[in-house]
């Protein structure tokens, strides 16, 4: 409305009210962290039968969207779990030009500008949504995750209704050596040996993608890890110790090999190939994969990327006001 009325704030708000909109207009400032994360997979659409009917993953892409409440209330309504569909749908027609980022994220503007089934923006939709629940209500980030040449799986966690919840994970299983993993659901030979096969990669796929939402791997392996977050995590752990009476007085020597098997330690928690397997916890991802590896004959099979989205994440909760004091103040607006 700004852009409309050329940054005249009194002729935009104007403008917003004779659509009804100012309330949510005035509720954009408020603090969100509730909400809920939504994950959608879409078919490629050169994908088998087998594939392009597995709703939980196969070859295509994976789209996850995080959207913003200021309750939990809000984020059970059918209204907001409508919105969120809608902006999974929209986040899909983008295309895979859409993961501008290295982290795969969506630029929130050209998906806030994306038309839904109704004729309205995702913009329009968020705001028409947060005028009709009374709260604020918004689009806070987005990502794709493309198969490539591999398959996709996703994980949802914490939801009754399919495909949202509050958080959400995604895993790329892909052949190094370039050929498509596909050909394990897609080849003419309809053994049970290649049927299997499939079956193995699926079950693993979506084994990776639930041990990425609970164990919240930050890098795929040591090597991936940047030379930085190495240098600072040898810091902390260094200033740690010389707080530590036990080390006081101890030779550097000393000091550096308990800080490298430490820094091992928490290497082994910060990769996802050294993390203990949630399915398994006798080995651990690595070992899992290349039992994987051996089992479908595939040699260059690898995790070679991952997402994972959690609601409100990094947000905080708002400081002051305890629950019965929001509830009255939201009631008091209007």
């Amino acid at each position: 409305m700004l852009l409309e009325h050329g940054w005249d704030v009194d002729k935009a708000y104007e403008a917003l009210r004779r659509k009804g909109l100012a309330a949510a207009a005035k509720k954009a400032s408020r603090h969100a962290a509730e909400g809920l994360v939504g994950a959608s997979f879409a078919a490629a659409a050169a994908s088998t039968t087998a594939a392009a009917t597995n709703r939980c993953g196969g070859a295509g892409s994976v789209v996850m969207v995080e959207l913003n409440s200021e309750t939990d209330f809000v984020a059970r309504n059918a209204l907001f779990q409508d919105l969120m569909r809608d902006v999974l749908t929209a986040a899909h027609s983008l295309g895979r030009a859409a993961a501008v980022g290295p982290d795969h994220s969506i630029d929130l503007q050209q998906l806030l500008s994306v038309r839904t089934a109704s004729g309205s923006t995702v913009s329009e939709a968020v705001t028409q949504v947060a005028a009709q629940v009374r709260e604020n209500v918004r689009l806070r980030r987005a990502y794709r995750l493309d198969s490539g040449d591999g398959l996709v799986y996703q994980y949802v966690h914490q939801s009754s209704v399919p495909g949202l919840g509050k958080l959400a994970a995604a895993v790329v299983l892909r052949s190094a050596d370039g050929s498509s993993l596909v050909d394990l659901s897609s080849t003419s030979d309809s053994s049970s040996s290649s049927s299997s096969a499939a079956s193995l990669v699926q079950a693993a796929g979506e084994g990776l993608a639930m041990q990425v939402a609970g164990m919240r791997p930050a890098y795929l392996t040591r090597g991936s890890v940047p030379a930085e977050v190495l240098a600072q995590e040898q810091e902390l752990l260094l200033q740690q110790m010389q707080q530590d009476e036990a080390f006081r007085g101890k030779p550097p020597q000393v000091l550096s090999k308990v800080v490298q098997g430490r820094l091992s330690k928490k290497l082994s928690e910060m990769c996802l190939a050294e993390q203990t397997y949630v399915l398994d916890d006798s080995i651990t991802v690595e070992k899992m994969m290349a039992r994987l590896r051996k089992d479908v004959g595939r040699p260059q099979l690898q995790v070679s990327a991952f997402l994972r989205v959690q609601c409100g994440e990094g947000l905080g909760t708002k400081s002051g006001d305890n629950f019965a004091t929001e509830v009255a103040r939201i009631v008091s607006e209007t």
